[in-house]
This record gives C-alpha cells, structure tokens and sequence, in this order.
C-alpha cells in the first residue's frame, strides 16, 4: 500500500516485459505478497468498518490494485516505451 516500492518497481516492470499486455498483468499483480496480506486482512477484520461489501480480503485486494494502477502502472508504461524507443 506504500506507492515508493510500487514506483521503484515500476522500472523494472516495464523494462524486463516484452509486451504492453505484460506490463499492464506484471504491475498489476506485483504487490501481492502473503505476509502483507494476511497482516492487513487481520487488521481490517480486526476493526470491522469501512470495508468494501463487508470483506477485508476484498478490501485489501481493491486497495493494492488501485494503489498499483496509479503508482507502479504509469511508471512501468514509461520505462517501457523508452525501452521500446531505444531499442
């Protein structure tokens, strides 16, 4: 949920795919890491409101994949289009 790792990461997202598609997957679906997940998940069970159709799993979910759309996303897409233009 911090947007710094997801921009740091973006670089290399965008550098190591071939393909636009894979860009777009890879960014979407990097910060998903179990640990994190069932920590958040237990926080928000824990404080029970504000959770999107009353489920921390998908509140947790909704909130990494907006967070990766707008920070890992754009930065990937960039690195990605210079990779394309250079090579």
């Amino acid at each position: 949920m911090i947007p710094a790792p997801n921009l740091i990461a973006g670089i290399p997202i965008g550098i190591t795919n071939n393909g636009w598609l894979a860009v777009l997957g890879t960014a979407v679906i990097w910060p998903l890491e179990r640990a994190r997940m069932t920590a958040t998940v237990a926080s928000f069970s824990e404080r029970g409101r504000h959770l999107i159709g009353g489920s921390p799993a998908i509140t947790f979910y909704a909130i990494e994949f907006a967070t990766a759309l707008t920070t890992a996303l754009p930065v990937a897409l960039l690195a990605h289009a210079v990779k394309r233009f250079i090579t």
